[in-house]
């Protein structure tokens, strides 16, 4: 006897596994679906049929209690099925004894991909965890760096704003001192002029004097000559 996967049975009926799934729990007090050591599902024609039923009769809009009246109706005691326990699986019996190489290579396939696929969501489950482990500690180390870069960038532009500060204050006083010290030039060079000046007036004025002297002195000796010429005759 033939028996399936979930899949493989939800497929050949035309419908989801979770639908499948649904009408499992449906309708459970009728229909029992057997199952492996390691929980998958066994469907078998019987049960094929009887999942034919429930879609046929939901389809022409039966309500719930018709249907499970129906398949009590068709329930009847299955004497030719048969299961033992092998290595942890459940292997139809009268396959095993007419040696179905196929049938014991397929429930093997299925016991193999259930533990593959199960390694495979272990390895998977812990990669994850590592990158997202190693993701969160990327994360923190950046979050670090950019708060001591941030703090270096701060304590960079505040001791430069000191440094521009000092400069500028040190620049001020040399401009206030280089305007005082023109100040007090300039004051010493007007007060030079000035000193100059005066004494250029001084000594034209003396000039002056001198060459009025000059000229009185001449013009008294010219006088007294003019009045004495007679006398060399």
């Amino acid at each position: 006897m033939k028996t399936y996967t979930l899949r493989e049975a939800a497929k050949k009926l035309g419908v989801t596994a979770r639908t499948l799934k649904q009408w499992e729990k449906e309708f459970a007090e009728c229909v029992t679906i057997p199952r492996t050591q390691q929980g998958a599902r066994i469907y078998t024609e019987e049960l094929l049929t009887q999942f034919r039923h429930i879609q046929e009769w939901l389809a022409d809009g039966c309500h719930k209690q018709d249907i499970v009246s129906k398949l009590k109706q068709q329930a009847q005691p299955q004497t030719d099925l048969e299961t033992t326990m092998i290595e942890g699986e459940i292997i139809d019996v009268p396959r095993l004894l007419r040696h179905d190489t196929q049938y014991i290579a397929e429930q093997f396939a299925e016991r193999m991909k259930e533990k593959i696929v199960g390694e495979l969501k272990k390895e998977t489950t812990e990669v994850l965890q590592q990158a997202m482990t190693e993701m969160k500690s990327y994360m923190s180390e950046i979050q670090e760096q950019s708060a001591a870069t941030k703090q270096t960038v701060y304590d960079s532009l505040a001791e430069y704003a000191k440094t521009l500060q000092q400069e500028t204050e040190e620049i001020h006083e040399h401009l206030e001192n280089v305007v005082t010290f023109l100040q007090e030039e300039k004051a010493k060079q007007e007060q030079e002029r000035r000193q100059l000046e005066e004494q250029i007036m001084e000594r034209e004025k003396a000039f002056r004097e001198l060459v009025l002297s000059f000229r009185q002195a001449a013009a008294s000796t010219s006088t007294k000559r003019s009045n004495k010429w007679w006398k060399f005759w």
